[in-house]
């Protein structure tokens, strides 16, 4: 038997009420859910508890088995019987599942890192790349300014060791580093894990810190924020870290009962997971146009052969496995010879119509009537919109009226054509006209020549300056791949096939739906620096496997019980502030979250519009009609992530700013550190087919 934790990436968010939490989503768009006193599950009513303060959301885990019977995993319950083998004798033992002891380390290394400069250092910083607090020069210093609270410990079995604290003071034997008194909020806790028992299963909870962010800088006009990404002295309580576990079973005899002297035994679990502490999603059931589980899922297909019969070695009927991740010069020839299956079908409400459609809900969390009105893409079905489902849900088939075959290609090339291709980055409209007039056409934006609006219509990695410029968002190599089979006529419309509509990231079937599910409802794109990660999440560098974060073995569970059984004879597992080869050997502790802005409200709060310059391509082209100077330099108002910073939201008082007494400046940037905890929740109120997103749960008189 193999054994994995799943999701393979969980993701938590801080709150700042002591005790109420929820549990993540683990579908895509779906409300958290709460563990109601009956120990049923059900969505959440409330993002906030009586006392007003924000739930935190806690990241589940679950350990999974694989074998012959089992080839796409089931979970382990208390009493299942277990195969494993000795790793001393290489014997095979039998046992039965007695618990499961977790261990998870979290960390922050966001004030020692390198500065953030949009895309400069994804692919290696130089020696001139400044450093954050740079002032911090010693090594013994800079030690001091990761938040370290070293790894905890839970088991259910064990009353007394059924939580622990990510805490200051709460890890007797660990060196912990923490920052000094901050203004306006100290950090003393990165968050906790509980080991919980639902039914037969032991599972794991991971809670996040309580949103404190602080400076230590003492002085007039202190603390200060001067900057969305950098600002020394500066720390906050978002984190990350590996989550391990161990099984704990006993020895069975060959034939399945107790064996005459039974011995308690444990195995580590094969496949760790990896855990995300982010800030609050406030508007849960609205979909990126970008998830993180589309770019995760991009890297796994393109770097991995997670899915050999749309990208891999022809003839793509699925019969050769993916090469073996831990073989890197198998992994480097596959990748050399792989290629995309232009003989692939893809499900038309599975695969396309999600990708189309999610940005119909955008209009419940910004203001589209300079643009189009009310609608986005004129979703509405039979009245001859881009996106009407009756129009470019049907695929070509033998017989059709030749004059609709024709109607459908150009409603699909039409959208095929106005979607962001790889190296249109920096492009605003088509480069090519599409002949036909449509919602999309700019005449009512700034562009003279009238042509189709590249989409999305979304800022993208670097907007800000024209040093590795990427000033728009497109979508994935995938989800281009798959749209493309779409806009060539080679698709499978599914109800008329009578095969059941399914979504992987709409299931919890296996594990792999949960990883998929969970990593839906994180923000996979605009890493400027992005929302719950950054950049470094489409490394493959980083990854031991598909969707499976590359582990540091000296952050391994067999270090790290090493230590724990011997603390006073080896070191502590110091973490490094900025060692350039943990990418080669594995990821530490907060090795994700380092790269993102500190404090984290200060890029939420400037992440909401951008005057991008839509002229960037042709800045060094000569306008005829001047005399020698460069042509005009336009700009576009452009969106970054609506449904995680909302714009304009609904209430009782109509359409209002959703974050109305917080000025998008560095004066707001600070005051968001403080009144976060305040603004409010969108929830729909109506139904999937009918949804009415409004604003709940907002503190007016905080604001």
């Amino acid at each position: 038997m193999k054994f994995k934790i799943h999701p393979a990436i969980g993701i938590a968010r801080v709150g700042d009420s002591p005790d109420g939490f929820y549990l993540a989503p683990e579908q895509a768009g779906q409300l958290p859910v709460e563990i109601t006193s009956s120990g049923k599950e059900q969505p959440i009513k409330t993002f906030k508890d009586k006392q007003q303060r924000v739930k935190r959301q806690a990241a589940r885990f679950r350990v999974f088995a694989y074998d012959d019977e089992f080839k796409n995993g089931k979970e382990i319950q208390i009493g299942d019987t277990i195969q494993v083998v000795l790793e001393k004798t290489g014997q095979l033992m039998t046992g039965k599942v007695l618990d499961i002891s977790w261990t998870v380390y979290l960390a922050n290394k966001k004030s020692s890192w390198y500065e953030f400069q949009q895309l400069d250092g994804e692919h290696g910083y130089s020696d001139k790349h400044p450093l954050r607090n740079a002032d911090v020069k010693s090594p013994d210093a800079r030690q001091q300014l990761m938040i370290d609270p070293g790894p905890q410990t839970v088991s259910y079995s064990n009353e007394k060791q059924r939580t622990a604290q990510f805490a200051n003071g709460q890890n007797p034997g660990y060196t912990q580093s923490f920052p000094p008194p901050l203004k306006p909020f100290s950090i003393e806790t990165l968050g906790e894990i509980r080991a919980i028992q639902q039914g037969h299963h032991n599972r794991l909870l991971v809670l996040g810190g309580q949103g404190c962010s602080g400076s230590y800088k003492e002085g007039f006009g202190q603390p200060v924020i001067h900057h969305y990404a950098n600002n020394d002295g500066w720390f906050d309580d978002v984190a990350d870290g590996p989550v391990m576990a161990q099984i704990k079973y006993q020895e069975l005899a060959e034939d399945g009962r107790p064996a005459p002297k039974p011995r308690t035994l444990s195995v580590n679990v094969d496949v760790p997971a990896w855990v995300i502490v982010g800030y609050p999603r406030y508007a849960p059931q609205i979909l990126d146009i970008v998830t993180m589980d589309d770019l995760v899922y991009d890297v796994a297909v393109r770097e991995f052969g997670y899915e050999p019969y749309i990208y891999g070695s022809a003839p793509f009927t699925g019969s050769s496995a993916p090469p073996d991740p831990s073989n890197a010069q198998a992994l480097a020839l596959w990748r050399e010879q792989a290629q995309w299956n232009t003989d692939y079908y893809p499900y038309f409400y599975r695969d396309i119509w999600p990708i189309l459609s999610r940005p119909q809900n955008y209009q419940w969390v910004m203001d589209f009537d300079p643009f189009t009105g009310g609608d986005p893409h004129d979703t509405a079905a039979g009245e001859g919109g881009n996106f009407d489902p009756d129009m470019i849900a049907t695929p070509p088939y033998d017989g059709e009226d030749p004059h609709e075959r024709e109607q459908r290609w150009h409603a699909r090339n039409f959208v095929w054509q106005v979607l962001r291709k790889p190296g249109q980055e920096n492009m605003w409209t088509s480069p090519l006209s599409t002949g036909k007039e449509n919602l999309w056409t700019s005449s009512h934006l700034n562009d003279p020549k009238n042509l189709p609006i590249l989409m999305p219509f979304l800022c993208g990695d670097n907007p800000l300056t024209n040093n590795v410029p990427s000033k728009f968002l497109r979508l994935t190599d995938t989800q281009l791949f798959i749209l493309k089979q779409w806009a060539d006529g080679k698709f499978i419309n599914e109800k008329d096939e009578d095969i059941a509509v399914t979504n992987p990231e709409q299931s919890t079937t296996t594990g792999a739906d949960l990883d998929r599910g969970v990593l839906s409802n994180m923000l996979g794109g605009a890493f400027c620096p992005g929302g719950e990660a950054a950049w470094i999440m489409r490394n493959p560098a980083i990854y031991a496997g598909p969707y499976r974060i590359k582990h540091s073995p000296y952050f391994s569970l067999r270090a790290l019980n090493a230590w724990q059984t011997q603390p006073l004879s080896l070191p502590n597992p110091d973490l490094s502030p900025t060692d350039p080869g943990s990418m080669q050997i594995g990821l530490e502790p907060g090795d994700l979250t380092k790269y993102s802005a500190v404090p984290w409200q200060a890029d939420f709060n400037e992440c909401s519009t951008q005057n991008v310059d839509i002229t960037y391509e042709q800045w060094n082209v000569i306008d005829p009609q001047s005399v020698g100077d460069p042509a005009q330099d336009i700009t576009q108002m452009t969106f970054w992530w609506p449904s995680h910073r909302p714009m304009e939201v609904f209430s009782a008082n109509g359409q209002v700013p959703w974050a109305q007494g917080i000025p998008q400046t560095h004066a707001g940037d600070l005051k968001m550190v403080t009144v976060w905890k305040d603004l409010g929740f969108i929830m729909n109120e109506g139904t999937d087919d009918n949804p009415n997103f409004v604003q709940v749960e907002r503190n007016d008189q905080n604001l």
